[in-house]
């Protein structure tokens, strides 16, 4: 997949800067919400990492690696402040390879924004997916929840703390059987 026509220099959080208005960033929501598609029934929501492009950390090598043969009928997203959402084809893209936005930075006003951005791009995604799964630690849970709670989209949320491989395993392991199940 082609990346996005997105180009600059990497995107810091700075105090005192808001990367949820970052010309580019802005430039990305236009796309995610009007050019974006996806046609498979499954989406996978996996929070960003600090390592990038994000298949190489160690938690979206184990998602990847336990979803392989199903590429087809699940779109992995990754949650990212303040990208909202990444999908996995454009991992290796620009800006989303070359961002630094740890969230212990996120100011509370900053929180709201990403919020409320993530409930638009949520809907938008809830026309794509019959189903959105999203295993993720205490943060990202939190916005993807306060999203899916203003919009009504419905996320089927497991969060994780100190035993990420052991959720994400378990929960993609039984997803994997769901769809067995269904042959969807």
């Amino acid at each position: 997949m082609q990346c996005p026509p997105l180009h600059g220099e990497r995107i810091i959080k700075r105090e005192g800067e808001d990367p949820f208005k970052h010309p580019v960033v802005r430039k990305w929501y236009e796309i995610l919400l009007n050019e974006w598609k996806s046609t498979k029934p499954y989406a996978v929501l996996l929070p960003c990492t600090s390592i990038k492009p994000y298949h190489l950390s160690r938690t979206h090598k184990l998602a990847y690696a336990i979803m392989r043969g199903y590429e087809e009928k699940v779109q992995f997203y990754s949650v990212s402040e303040p990208m909202l959402l990444v999908p996995r084809e454009y991992e290796d893209c620009y800006p989303f390879n070359s961002y630094d936005y740890p969230p212990s930075m996120m100011t509370k006003e900053e929180r709201e924004e990403f919020i409320e951005l993530l409930a638009k791009v949520l809907i938008n995604v809830r026309n794509m997916h019959a189903h959105i799964v999203g295993i993720l630690p205490k943060h990202h849970y939190s916005v993807v929840k306060e999203a899916s709670e203003i919009t009504g989209v419905n996320v089927k949320l497991y969060p994780y703390g100190r035993l990420p491989f052991k959720t994400i395993s378990e929960v993609l392991n039984n997803l994997k059987e769901m769809m067995k199940a269904r042959h969807t």
